[in-house]
């Protein structure tokens, strides 16, 4: 019954990043996209991305419920001692959230357009930028064991565990990467003018993936922390990074086959998930002193054997009406078909 927990928690993890990366990029590439071509963006990002946009938000309430439940040590050492970077995220998605329905559904088309324009593109980069911070924050080994905390500074323990260099590097690279995958669903989903426009972006996203990546191994290798370490101890982790480094080039070649690219694209976003947490298992945290495994300090079993039940019996539900949501909008379809 674990394994099916860890699959679930993983998964939806992974379905996050992919489908909410789409989601919070679209405003990422509004932001850096002329005021001219803004138009463009955003009349496109809602017929092809809008439609789905809370579903996305499923996956990131899952994996706080099974972590809340499931393992209560990981849980406690996350939300408390990066309780600063994870309220700003929130503080992010409602922002973001708000300005999406203020500027679409509003009555009345004025000035305030601009201002809920530049709080959905401001908070498209915040946030993402948020959640890199916080994942990097995992790896960049500033961590404290729950039994060490009264030993250091409230400076130490609540604000050097995520601002650092090596989690910044993170956090730009998220928002990189969420660019990359939201151009790459946009440019596969239009024809025509709108696509060759979404192309030019997917070219400068990928540039930016690839050289955020490069900054986040160069700190790993410059601070000489854990993380950096990790890339030498198993052949499992720079397998997936070349892999997945490999996928973006076929992806691009491919991309005239939209449903195809869109499966490498999931391929490329699965790959590097499985850099970080395959090679980790079952340590997904690097502590500074000392090692704590998400395994450890488990719930009964007859906690977990529920939370099994429960995710097996929803999935039956949730996950048939997502796909038809998809494909009724688009997300799953070739433009050339429609």
């Amino acid at each position: 019954m674990e394994v099916i927990v860890l699959f679930f928690l993983f998964f939806a993890a992974f379905a996050y990043a992919l489908l909410g990366g789409a989601d919070f990029g679209v405003g990422i590439l509004e932001l850096f996209s002329r005021k001219k071509n803004q138009t463009i963006s955003k009349k496109t990002a809602y017929r092809i991305i809008g439609p789905v946009w809370e579903a996305n938000h499923i996956w990131l309430i899952l994996v706080i419920v099974i972590m809340w439940i499931c393992f209560p040590v990981y849980y406690n050492v996350i939300v408390t001692q990066l309780h600063i970077p994870i309220s700003l995220l929130l503080v992010g998605i409602i922002a973001r959230g708000t300005a999406f329905v203020f500027r679409h559904y509003d009555a009345y088309k004025d000035k305030s357009q601009r201002l809920y324009d530049r709080i959905f593109q401001s908070a498209s980069v915040f946030t993402p930028f948020m959640i890199g911070v916080v994942f990097g924050s995992l790896l960049a080994g500033r961590m404290v064991l729950p039994e060490q905390t009264l030993t250091y500074t409230f400076i130490e323990l609540y604000v050097f565990t995520w601002f650092n260099p090596f989690s910044i590097s993170i956090g730009i690279f998220t928002v990189s990467l969420f660019a990359y995958i939201s151009a790459f669903f946009l440019t596969t989903s239009t024809q025509g003018d709108e696509h060759h426009y979404f192309k030019e972006k997917l070219n400068r996203a990928t540039i930016a993936v690839m050289l955020s990546g490069m900054i986040v191994f160069g700190v790993a290798l410059w601070e000489n922390h854990a993380f950096s370490a990790l890339l030498f101890k198993s052949w499992l982790m720079p397998t997936f990074i070349v892999l997945s480094t490999a996928l973006i080039f076929l992806s691009r070649k491919l991309i005239h086959k939209a449903n195809l690219s869109k499966v490498l694209l999931g391929a490329q976003v699965l790959l590097i998930f499985s850099a970080w947490a395959i090679p980790m298992f079952p340590q997904f945290i690097l502590f500074q002193n000392g090692e704590l495994g998400l395994m450890d300090h488990s719930v009964p079993d007859s906690v977990i054997n529920t939370m099994a039940g429960a995710l097996l019996f929803a999935s039956v539900f949730v996950l048939p009406g997502l796909f038809h949501l998809f494909k009724t909008f688009g997300l799953l379809s070739n433009p050339d078909e429609e």
